[in-house]
């Protein structure tokens, strides 16, 4: 499943009112490092090298009000 259907599935699931919005999408493969947020690291299991972060930001005229999801993915682009 791709990146793109796992977050369509996750509005069909918990947004609905938002599946026909316009989303702008940001991937980054990061490495574990000291500097990597606490919480982030909370969420990634132990003995994890390295990740991909997909942000989805929705794309809508105001700004202070945006809604970001971000999907954690390990190196075969499954949900972690």
């Amino acid at each position: 499943m791709s990146t793109l259907q796992v977050f369509r599935q996750f509005l069909v699931d918990h947004y609905p009112a938002l599946q026909n919005e316009l989303w702008l999408k940001d991937v980054d493969t990061l490495r574990i490092s000291p500097i990597l947020h606490l919480f982030l690291k909370s969420k990634l299991p132990e003995g994890i090298e390295k990740f991909t972060c997909v942000l989805f930001t929705q794309q809508t005229g105001q700004t202070a009000a945006l809604l970001k999801v971000y999907l954690l993915l390990d190196e075969h682009e499954q949900s972690l």
